[in-house]
């Protein structure tokens, strides 16, 4: 992409070059071969990297024989007893010093208790003459008229915490009218409607129920004539045909008095 012509681009640039840093040199001999383990030079034979650089002066053999310098023999009876390095700080005991009253001191064991004692002091007597004579509390003495109620500013009004009660007691009672309204509205509407059956139709319905009593007669004649019912079906059908058979003879009774009323779901 070629550069747009700007007249700064005629003013030379300063070109500032860098200082350069010093070179770094090491302060120990470049030529000095290094140096492995400083063990074993206390002879004339060198061990296998014992020192590769320059040679160090021999040490005397008594302070190479071992790592360090070789102490004496411990002493058993010179040893570290508790507390010989630690400072301590000397403090001095405080003295008690007490005047009060004490306690009696504690019966002894081979001491026996004073019997026989007596004491002639009336207690009723005296507690009634402590009662008369007792001086009344702070609050008689500060006020001694008796309080009048009627001087205090809340005298005759209705306390607030009965008003909330009230006030609460009344939302309940119009949350159950309003309970009661709904459920009343709701039987008003589910309450079934009550007709008088018609004279041919009840006739018709008896002439049904009779019909129906001798087709179930006929079925439970042919298996009703059996000596033994060996079978669980035997024994459920002839139960099944008498309950039927009993039913039927209570509709029809109930049908042939007259003046049938019945529900009817629209």
């Amino acid at each position: 992409m070629q550069r747009e012509e700007c007249i700064y681009n005629l003013i030379p640039k300063v070109v500032v070059v860098p200082e350069k840093p010093k070179r770094y040199s090491s302060t120990h001999d470049p030529n000095t071969q290094p140096t492995a383990s400083t063990f074993g030079l206390h002879g004339k034979t060198k061990l296998l990297g014992s020192n590769l650089g320059e040679e160090k002066p021999c040490s005397p053999p008594e302070q190479t024989k071992t790592f360090g310098k070789l102490h004496e023999a411990p002493n058993p009876k010179e040893y570290v007893k508790k507390q010989s390095k630690c400072k301590m700080p000397e403090t001095k005991a405080a003295k008690f010093n007490y005047s009060g009253p004490r306690k009696p001191a504690l019966v002894k064991a081979d001491e026996k208790p004073v019997m026989g004692l007596k004491t002639s002091k009336n207690f009723i007597t005296a507690n009634a003459v402590e009662a008369i004579l007792d001086v009344p509390g702070n609050r008689a003495r500060a006020k001694k008229e008796p309080p009048v109620y009627r001087n205090k500013p809340d005298y005759g009004k209705v306390p607030e915490y009965l008003q909330e009660v009230k006030q609460e007691i009344e939302q309940e009672n119009e949350m159950i009218e309003e309970f009661v309204r709904q459920n009343n509205n709701i039987l008003a509407d589910q309450e079934p409607k009550v007709e008088p059956l018609g004279e041919d139709e009840r006739m018709k319905l008896v002439d049904a129920l009779k019909a129906k009593w001798d087709h179930v007669n006929q079925k439970y004649q042919k298996l009703c004539h059996n000596v033994s019912f060996d079978t669980q079906g035997k024994v459920r059908r002839k139960e099944t045909y008498e309950k039927e058979l009993t039913q039927l003879e209570k509709d029809i009774e109930l049908l042939s008095k007259g003046g049938v009323a019945v529900t009817r779901d629209y």
